[in-house]
């Protein structure tokens, strides 16, 4: 995935409703630039062949009360 420019990086934040000022963007495009890198270097395991497990539930559980 190609870094995010300022431009995208400040039209992210108006769609968000964040205001960045003009001197900490190179910062803030910097730290979500290497986030992003970070979050691609993570595989989604392969769950296709892994069978559920039942989830049982005593009919005596206990819930909490307020």
């Amino acid at each position: 995935m190609p870094d995010l420019t300022d431009a995208e990086v400040r039209a992210l934040a108006n769609a968000s409703g964040i205001n960045i000022p003009d001197d900490l963007l190179p910062e803030v495009r910097e730290s979500l630039n290497g986030l992003l890198e970070a979050l691609d270097a993570i595989t989604e395991p392969d769950v296709a062949n892994i069978q559920p497990l039942p989830i049982i539930v005593s009919a005596t559980a206990r819930t909490m009360e307020a």
